[in-house]
């Protein structure tokens, strides 16, 4: 139930990493209820005391102009595609930061971005939509990293480099000269 001054959080995806996002996002304190879409729903309608209300491509039956909405899912073709739906559906995009991520203040991030804890992103970076740097990811000055990227554990981006949209780089992964 919203509060009215806050908006809702819908998460897009309820396996281990919705969860992490979920884990996240409620001590930011920034939105009302968390709640999942996923198409576990109707057999699934709890997870870790968040309600699943909806599968996937139920969400246009629904009323969510009081929400805003995060996919939490690893697949970067399925992530880009749910935020395709999400977009044609007008429910605005949400970013999911963790506190302990230090973030130039030059950084732009687009809407729809997910960081984990522990990430490091430099001077002038661009973080394009539906982007996730994932735990204890390091981003070096002038870095761009495309729509629906996926920087997994651990990932070390040295300056200047551009990571295209939809890239998934593995956990440990370093991309420099």
């Amino acid at each position: 139930m919203n509060n009215g001054n806050k908006p809702n959080l819908l998460i897009l995806g309820a396996g281990g990493f919705g969860k992490s996002v979920a884990e996240l996002a409620k001590p930011l304190n920034l939105w009302s209820e968390i709640c999942f879409a996923d198409d576990s729903w109707p057999n699934t309608l709890e997870i870790n005391n968040h309600k699943v209300i909806s599968d996937i491509l139920g969400l246009g039956k629904l009323n969510l102009a009081a929400h805003q909405a995060i996919v939490a899912v690893g697949n970067n073709e399925l992530r880009q595609k749910w935020y395709s739906l999400l977009h044609s559906l007008d429910i605005p995009f949400a970013s999911v930061i963790d506190p302990s991520a230090i973030i130039s203040p030059s950084t732009k991030i687009s809407d729809g971005v997910i960081i984990m804890a522990g990430c490091i992103v430099g001077a002038s970076v661009k973080i394009h939509s539906g982007a996730i740097l994932n735990l204890g990811t390091l981003v070096d000055h002038d870095v761009e990293i495309g729509s629906c990227a996926h920087l997994s554990i651990g990932v070390k981006v040295a300056s200047g480099k551009k990571i295209a949209p939809l890239t998934f780089l593995k956990a440990g992964t370093l991309v420099a000269d």
